[in-house]
């Protein structure tokens, strides 16, 4: 049998590469994409999500190949199983760097980390990396920005492709779209996303992803302005024929948003629970 290729790095930009490796992940996305952030032989790893066994190897294999001496950092994004996965052997095969993640995320990644705070900056070589808190999809979510280049790396924050997910109980839809707006406020050059293809169209993007979520939020308010309705009701509304595995994911959806319309006193949970019914206060 022939072995499998190993994944090779892609350049983004000046001392930024890509990787896309395979990682459980939620559909349609198969993959996590794994940055590497590389100057004067320096780097940082960001978001190894990937436990494949080729994952550390494309790695390791693509810091050899752009003669990197030192690996400096791991950064997290956040603590979600497809963006740390391949922590653990990768800081092994690196010689334990330091790994940072935000400090609300702490408790999901078991191997020993230093917190990074919003608007701290780390040196990668010539590279300086700011890292900005970025709630939303999870509450400790980081996003980093490339000072010297423009490209922001924003994890779950924007996918490269149709939506990022957003749901109880740790996504937050007010939280998401401020940190929507926070990052289109800097003009970022490019995003790199955790799952697909990289996004030249910045600012178009993270119009689009707000523009996503207000579009969700306008059609649950519809729903209800034709009376009560329970949270099964408002999903055959808003998201009609979804398949059953999916379910669960689209009610959580749903409940994050209820959430936000809720806490804004635009709307009323009639019941004792997630099920309602809901109805829209006047």
């Amino acid at each position: 049998m022939t072995p499998r290729a190993v994944p090779r790095a892609q350049p983004v930009g000046p001392g930024l590469w890509r990787l896309a490796l395979s990682t459980d992940t939620l559909p349609p996305f198969d993959h996590v994409n794994t940055y590497l952030i590389v100057s004067n032989g320096v780097a940082a790893v960001v978001d190894p999500g990937s436990s494949a066994p080729d994952g550390a190897e494309a790695v390791t294999q693509a810091l050899d190949a752009l003669g990197v001496r030192l690996v400096r950092a791991i950064l997290l994004t956040h603590g979600h199983h497809d963006h740390v996965a391949g922590l653990e052997d990768l800081s092994d095969r690196l010689g334990r760097p330091t790994v940072y993640l935000h400090a609300r995320e702490a408790g999901r990644v078991a191997h020993a980390t230093s917190a990074l705070d919003d608007d701290r900056r780390i040196a990668i070589g010539d590279v300086v990396v700011r890292a900005l808190h970025t709630p939303g999809h999870s509450p400790g979510h980081l996003s980093f920005l490339l000072e010297n280049d423009g490209a922001a790396l924003v994890g779950d924050l924007v996918a490269g492709e149709g939506s990022t997910w957003i749901g109880v109980p740790e996504g937050d839809v007010t939280d998401y779209l401020a940190s929507l707006r926070r990052l289109r406020g800097l003009a970022p050059r490019l995003l790199g996303p955790g799952h697909g293809p990289v996004r030249t169209d910045a600012a178009d993007a993270l119009a689009a992803a707000a523009a996503h979520r207000e579009a969700r939020e306008r059609a649950v308010l519809q729903r209800l302005e034709r009376g009560t309705a329970t949270l099964a009701a408002l999903r055959a509304a808003v998201y009609p024929a979804v398949p059953e595995a999916a379910v669960p994911f689209v009610e959580a959806t749903l409940l994050a948003h209820l959430h936000k319309l809720i806490g804004e006193m635009r709307v009323s949970n009639l019941g004792e629970g997630a099920d309602g019914p809901y109805a829209r206060r006047r």
